[in-house]
């Protein structure tokens, strides 16, 4: 998720997290509700959100991108990746919609109809200057094709530099820097919450159990051995909860930060109130083909031409850990 992520050549040298790592626990179903299932990204995370949004529109209720770009958007190709879908610019909206309606025909993804009550969050920060506004523009409009109009809510005037804000997490607003959260004094996670779930128990300390999970057949799909999940206590007990994926940037996964995504980004205590589940899902980085040196989610092409469907490993893995969490597939 650093400027070089969306992806301009910078070096960075980048210290992963030194805290005690989550317990690790085998896998475990939990009561799930499947109308109450709901994805959020930041950067490339935001693009692997859309992606899972529109390929399994009939699972995903809702969705938050911070600093990321309409679905499809650089076309396979890594040279529209760093261009336009990077520093804005003209990104094709007509020809993206048109690739998604043919895989909806294909079967490749959802019946886009399903995304039609679904409610569309998307954020960009006055001084980020990694991710152009351009682009988020163009999630913007793209999504005003697809779902009624004011069914978007988009926020263009919090003064964040390019990473997730939160009330008092992290670094100061104007810092860009590592982990990528910057204390705003503004509940970025909780807003989007409240705008996919409506009206929203008080957030409490999170006093559940931040966990590491398997990602099943994630080394096919370049992706880490384990995910973290948040669980609430009222989860674990058994209480009928949704499920909440959180889609980390580059230079944002277990590799580079720890647990401070997954601990600090505002959502557990969100979760806690509001019997959510909270699944981080985590990408690997790569210095040899397909090359990935940042930890960036596959939103040009790098595991395969399909990246962007059902059939997208990435998406494959996510999804699976989806139906693992529900003890049945969704």
């Amino acid at each position: 998720m650093h400027k070089i992520t969306l992806l301009t050549i910078v070096a960075v040298g980048l210290a992963a997290c030194g805290e005690k790592p989550a317990p690790e626990v085998e896998a475990v179903s939990y009561n799930i509700d499947p109308a109450r299932i709901t994805v959020s990204g930041l950067s490339s995370g935001a693009y692997m959100a859309g992606q899972l949004h529109i390929a399994h529109s009939h699972l995903f209720g809702g969705i938050a991108m911070v600093a990321g770009g309409p679905y499809y958007c650089a076309e396979g190709s890594i040279n529209k990746g760093i261009g336009p879908c990077a520093k804005g610019g003209d990104v094709g909206i007509d020809r993206l919609l048109v690739y998604a309606e043919a895989m909806a025909s294909a079967g490749a993804v959802d019946d886009l109809a399903n995304l039609a009550d679904d409610p569309v969050w998307i954020f960009h920060g006055t001084l980020d200057t990694a991710v152009g506004k351009e682009v988020s523009d163009a999630a913007a409009s793209l999504y005003a094709q697809l779902i009624s109009a004011d069914a978007v809510t988009y926020v263009t005037d919090v003064e964040v530099v390019h990473g997730l804000p939160t009330l008092q997490t992290g670094a100061a607003c104007t810092t860009f820097s590592t982990p990528f959260i910057n204390a705003c004094d503004y509940d970025a996670a909780g807003i989007w919450l409240d705008a996919m779930y409506g009206a929203l128990n008080e957030r409490v300390e999170a006093s559940g159990e931040l966990l590491t999970v398997t990602q099943a057949d994630g080394d096919d799909a370049e992706m880490l051995e384990h995910a973290f999940l948040y669980v609430p206590r009222s989860c674990a007990a058994g209480e009928s909860c949704g499920i909440h994926v959180a889609i980390h940037g580059c230079t944002q996964s277990a590799e580079y930060v720890g647990d401070a995504f997954a601990a600090g980004s505002g959502l557990n205590e969100w979760a806690e109130s509001n019997n959510l589940l909270v699944l981080y899902p985590q990408v690997a980085s790569s210095k040899i083909a397909p090359m990935n040196p940042y930890g960036c989610w596959d939103w040009w092409g790098y595991t395969n031409e399909n990246y962007a469907t059902k059939e997208g490993p990435q998406i494959a893995v996510i999804k699976s850990m989806i139906d693992a969490l529900a003890g049945t597939t969704l």
